[in-house]
């Protein structure tokens, strides 16, 4: 899920390589075809000529728009298109400049990221009329969207066959870490379209791995994470509901969790940072959070392997949705367990 993360940016350190005997996620069979791009015949820019490059940005909502503002905020002239013109202005305000379509942003960048909500979508926009495949410009092609190995080797293969170098780079940390420009960034695809794209990726990241050539290994990383950051996010909001029904109050509660070794992400970052400062939206619609562990188990089940966790997870996560209204945000997750256990809602 989007867990926000620190607020104070920090240089970026070094870039993570996974050593080579760990790039088995996918079998060679799913490696770019022969007519993926080469980059090297178009030269190497210097830093600053690269800073001055405009990149193109094709959804700029909660986490792409945070990730675009690092861009802007490091120099780099973002051209962006949402589909949504309220988020699309707002970015506007802080320096991009709005385009009337994804065929206008891939008809005028070379580098182009994606920030999407669906695989449907990832995919529509990749292929669809008017899409990144009709590009005329766009020759690098950052998916940080979560969509799962089999999309992102899918998407990667297609593109290929037009010229366009797909870098798999999907992102853990949420909006806070975000807007500080400390996220955690998993790239995969090849190293000379990753080095090539390293001064953008470096804006926003607090933390850049390089997981190899192969699309799909970035996805692998991050629905690990992702299966871990949810089964937190539920057992850390029925801890604390238990807490206050007991007589703790929210602040004890979560100090207590915070003191000892149930500590985790959603209780050092998320309740202190929203819910207990009566923030219930900003971190995505609760039913992200459902396709981002149904991609888990999607992997889970192409590898053969039993997730007797991730499967109560998302069993939960289905009930927690069909008990309110749809896309509500993730935080209102806190709100069902309060109901259930009789107490009124934290705010109200």
């Amino acid at each position: 899920m989007p867990t926000p993360g620190t607020s104070a940016q920090r240089p970026i350190k070094q870039v993570h390589y996974l050593p080579i005997r760990y790039l088995i996620f996918f079998p060679p069979s799913h490696t770019l075809p022969p007519s993926a791009p080469s980059l090297t015949a178009r030269g190497r820019k210097t830093k600053r000529e690269q800073s001055m490059q405009q990149v193109g940005f094709i959804g700029v909502g909660a986490m792409g728009g945070a990730i675009a503002a690092c861009l802007l905020k490091k120099g780099v002239p973002v051209l962006a298109y949402d589909r949504n013109p309220a988020v699309l202005a707002a970015l506007q305000q802080k320096g991009a400049t709005a385009a009337a379509s994804v065929r206008e942003v891939v008809d005028q960048a070379e580098i182009v990221f994606a920030c999407l909500p669906t695989v449907d979508i990832c995919k529509t926009v990749a292929f669809g009329p008017g899409g990144v495949a009709e590009g005329q410009k766009v020759k690098i092609y950052i998916e940080t969207s979560t969509l799962g190995g089999a999309a992102a080797v899918e998407i990667a293969e297609g593109l290929a066959k037009h010229g366009i170098t797909l870098l798999d780079t999907p992102v853990v940390g949420g909006t806070m870490a975000a807007e500080a420009g400390n996220l955690g960034v998993l790239t995969a695809g090849p190293a000379e379209a990753f080095e090539r794209a390293k001064f953008a990726l470096e804006a926003f990241a607090g933390r850049l791995f390089y997981l190899g050539p192969n699309a799909g290994m970035g996805q692998a990383g991050k629905v690990v994470n992702n299966a871990v950051a949810y089964a937190c996010v539920l057992s850390t909001c029925e801890a604390v509901a238990l807490g206050l029904k007991a007589g703790l109050d929210m602040e004890t509660a979560v100090a207590i969790i915070n003191q000892g070794s149930g500590a985790n992400f959603f209780s050092q970052r998320v309740f202190p940072g929203y819910i207990m400062q009566n923030k219930f939206d900003g971190t995505g619609a609760i039913e992200i959070g459902l396709k981002d562990v149904k991609l888990f188990l999607e992997e889970a089940g192409r590898l053969h392997m039993q997730t007797p966790m991730a499967s109560a997870v998302s069993s939960l996560q289905k009930q927690i949705i069909d008990s309110g209204a749809p896309g509500r945000d993730t935080l209102t997750i806190f709100h069902y367990f309060t109901d259930l256990a009789g107490l009124p809602r934290f705010g109200s």
